[in-house]
């Protein structure tokens, strides 16, 4: 990250990791080694303008990820997190971290729980996140939301968060707000005008980078911090809502040797509902700006407007798991220079399987198929239009230990 201070973050927390834990380490780790059939460009994570991680000419047996994250349990409450990881890509790194922080979690004497964070970890804005290491419990690829947000987020700096357990009270429900305080995230938005919206499970890593040759996300650029504020609402176990307003308040016209500030900002919405053990249904929302001077020829910025939306079904009986997933996404420039318009209009389908045998295994089955449309394909020899599809058969195994 070229970043001293998160460099001496991430080695003390790795230090206290490795450090005698006397039955209060956590371990899970996970390994995902899939066969892939795809159609279409070539992808990004390849130097090409596809939206999926894998092309035609990366299929058949591939490394899906390998994970390891663990917890320990410094005191009652305060414990250390580090997750690291690998995808047998082209990262300049084969092992990385995605996520490395303190948390504390003081003793509630009221109704009110708070809870604090610092270090780099992933905003709370998926509602389909929700597995080890950030990995989805529904399909193998996020929606073109959370894949944006895995790959070019990452919050290093502090979170806090007040939890009021209204349920336990008997109201109707629990109340969070949550705000934090974060820098290196200059650069987000980068890879939204770059590219478009993707759908893809893989995320950035906080020393790596993403696409051929790596470009890293992590840098700050203006010194100035960001900063995102949110409020979540929970029913019990079947419904909940969150809103989340983000703003890195980077510098636009800011720049060093290796990386443009892009101002960013977004606004999200999501909705889970689980109405019966058996469904499971989510919608999120979100709507954003972002600007920049970056390779400008004239003095206006350039101001680019996204949104995205999908909206998830799953139904799980036994150890099966069947959903769909519909995904709806644009980019639009308004002002400002920087080549072919990245104006993208895209929807994709997903449908996915997943079976548990049991022991640890599970193996899952998904089919993706995204409608695009991009102009700055062309300068790429590729069409601007294009129709592409993804098909992975996942086996992972998932093991876990209390040390």
């Amino acid at each position: 990250m070229g970043r001293p201070g998160a460099c001496a973050l991430v080695s003390g927390l790795l230090w206290i990791t490795s450090a005698s834990a006397q039955d209060r380490l956590d371990l899970t780790g996970e390994a995902d080694v899939r066969w892939v059939a795809a159609s279409g460009a070539p992808s990004y994570l390849n130097g090409g303008e596809g939206l999926l991680r894998f092309d035609p000419g990366h299929e058949q047996l591939r490394l899906g990820y390998v994970l390891l994250a663990s917890r320990l349990r410094i005191t009652d409450t305060l414990s250390a997190h580090v997750v690291a990881d690998a995808y047998g890509d082209h990262d300049r790194n084969f092992i990385d971290l995605s996520e490395a922080y303190l948390e504390a979690r003081p003793f509630p004497s009221n109704a009110i729980r708070w809870s604090a964070k610092a270090g780099a970890f992933f905003m709370p804005v998926s509602l389909e996140n929700r597995g080890p290491g950030w990995t989805d419990v529904y399909t193998i690829t996020p929606s073109a939301l959370n894949s944006w947000i895995g790959e070019e987020f990452r919050t290093i700096g502090t979170q806090l968060e007040a939890r009021w357990l209204g349920a336990s009270q008997g109201y109707l429900g629990d109340v969070a707000l949550v705000g934090a305080i974060y820098g290196w995230n200059d650069p987000a938005g980068e890879l939204l005008a770059d590219r478009g919206f993707g759908l893809t499970d893989r995320p950035s890593t906080l020393f790596g980078g993403l696409g051929q040759p790596p470009q890293e996300a992590y840098h700050e650029v203006d010194r100035k911090p960001g900063y995102y504020g949110g409020l979540m609402w929970r029913h019990h176990d079947w419904l909940e809502l969150r809103a989340l307003r983000y703003d890195n308040r980077a510098d636009p016209y800011a720049a060093t040797s290796t990386a443009y500030a892009w101002h960013t900002r977004f606004s999200t919405l999501g909705a889970r509902l689980e109405p019966t053990e058996h469904w499971t249904f989510i919608a999120q929302y979100l709507d954003g700006t972002t600007t920049t001077a970056a390779d400008s020829l004239t003095e206006s910025l350039f101001v680019m407007n996204y949104r995205t939306a999908f909206a998830l079904a799953s139904y799980k009986q036994h150890r099966e798991r069947f959903t769909v997933r519909y995904d709806d996404f644009q980019t639009h420039q308004v002002a400002g220079y920087y080549g072919l318009p990245p104006n993208e209009v895209g929807h994709a389908w997903t449908l996915g399987w997943m079976h548990e045998f049991g022991g640890g295994w599970t193996t899952a089955l998904e089919w993706i198929r995204v409608t695009s449309e991009f102009p700055p394909r062309e300068e790429y020899a590729e069409a601007d239009g294009l129709i592409e599809s993804q098909l992975q058969l996942a086996v992972r195994y998932r093991m876990h230990a209390a040390l």
